[in-house]
């Protein structure tokens, strides 16, 4: 909504959101919060503020939502701009609702465009096996996952994408040895606008790599991993990580693509955010 320039539409959030008060220079206030999250609402909240449409995703109570809301004229729009394979679809939603067609479509083609690329350049090409982890020890993606499509797009063969489990024991990755890891922050690290720092960076890869038996791992022999802050994976529907992920496996294959650049332009072009590097580890910088 903020990429498209409609922010200005927004009349309420929830908590989550009014809490990140870096990524919104502080826009939302305490009285527009309408629930601590989209699977805990305040419906009469919502029906003081009386918008035109609640926005939810499709993981959030939005059935629920449809009947507390539909006697007071308020409609409810299922959004799923978190999955990366989604991205389209939700550009040209959002757009409509507000709209903002033209800019939704600009966005839509800044990053598509250079999804398209990847996909051209890696046509063929065999591919790297990939471990990832978010957060916790053990949290993976798998199919139906809110990163799967993030490292599928990449051109990374996900060790575990037949797993019927996002939770992998730390054995069976030292028997997948993958040859990258990518590693989204670390539980106790709240890095949201503002990066982890150099040492928490380095904090969270030495407790990666000091697990029993993971110096077998051929990614940790060779010390191809790959740290994103929780902030950078998430943009776009996770396109902004996919960038970061697919030039990590394929430097040599990708020299058009340069995610650092890719990650200014969608602080400053599309959040209206200064650029703040540090949000990688190791750092990428604009000519990588």
């Amino acid at each position: 909504i903020n990429a498209i320039d409609a922010l200005d539409c927004v009349i309420g959030v929830d908590y989550n959101i009014y809490q990140d008060k870096e990524s919104w220079k502080n826009k939302f206030t305490e009285d527009m919060v309408i629930g601590q999250s989209q699977k805990e609402l305040n419906y009469e909240k919502i029906i003081e503020l009386a918008p035109e449409v609640l926005i939810l995703t499709g993981n959030g109570t939005y059935e629920e939502a449809e009947q507390q809301l539909e006697p007071f004229g308020i409609k409810v729009v299922v959004c799923d701009a978190y999955y990366t394979d989604q991205f389209e679809k939700s550009c040209d939603l959002l757009g409509q609702v507000f709209g903002k067609e033209e800019n939704a479509d600009e966005l839509k083609h800044y990053f598509m465009d250079k999804l398209d690329y990847i996909n051209k350049q890696l046509e063929g090409v065999e591919k790297k096996t990939l471990y990832f982890e978010y957060r916790r020890e053990g949290n993976t993606t798998i199919p139906g996952n809110f990163f799967y499509y993030m490292v599928e797009y990449a051109g990374a063969d996900n060790v575990f994408k037949d797993s019927q489990n996002v939770e992998v024991e730390s054995e069976a990755v030292i028997a997948a040895n993958p040859e990258y890891i990518v590693k989204v922050s670390a539980p106790d690290v709240y890095s949201s606008y503002y990066p982890p720092t150099l040492e928490e960076h380095q904090a969270i890869k030495e407790e990666l790599i000091s697990r029993p038996g993971w110096d077998e791992i051929d990614a940790v022999k060779n010390d191809n991993i790959l740290l994103l802050s929780h902030y950078v994976h998430g943009g776009a529907s996770k396109l902004v990580g996919c960038m970061y992920i697919a030039k990590f496996l394929y430097p040599d294959l990708l020299p058009d693509l340069h995610p650092e650049e890719v990650f200014r332009d969608w602080l400053e072009k599309y959040q209206k955010l200064d650029y703040i590097e540090g949000h990688t580890y190791p750092a990428y910088t604009f000519e990588d």
